[in-house]
């Protein structure tokens, strides 16, 4: 049970991830929201920081804070392509994604 256990948190966290780095794509974020000085969410900061780490995102200058890495942008392209054939989600090919870098 507790490999079970692990495996789901360690998903949760890539989800996590990829939600962080769509919303660096969308841009247009507040500084609060990436400097913390909204609500505290050590989440958000471990999520940019593996993000920075994988090279997924990059420092920009205000008001965005942080934008995406070509790898970044290549990386959501091929996820779009895997899971969003014809606008409908194809979670059949999720497991040919490389989520390595989350």
């Amino acid at each position: 049970m507790s490999d079970l256990l692990s495996d789901a948190r360690e998903l949760r966290q890539k989800l996590y991830r990829l939600e962080v780095l769509l919303q660096i794509e969308k841009g247009r974020r507040s500084r609060g929201w990436f400097t913390g000085k909204a609500p505290e969410d050590p989440q958000r900061a471990a999520a940019m920081k593996r993000l920075s780490k994988t090279g997924l995102i990059e420092t920009a200058p205000p008001p965005n804070h942080f934008r995406l890495t070509p790898e970044g942008r290549a990386f959501l392209k091929d996820v779009r392509a895997k899971v969003g054939a014809q606008g409908e989600l194809d979670w059949t090919r999720a497991d040919e994604i490389d989520f390595s870098k989350l």
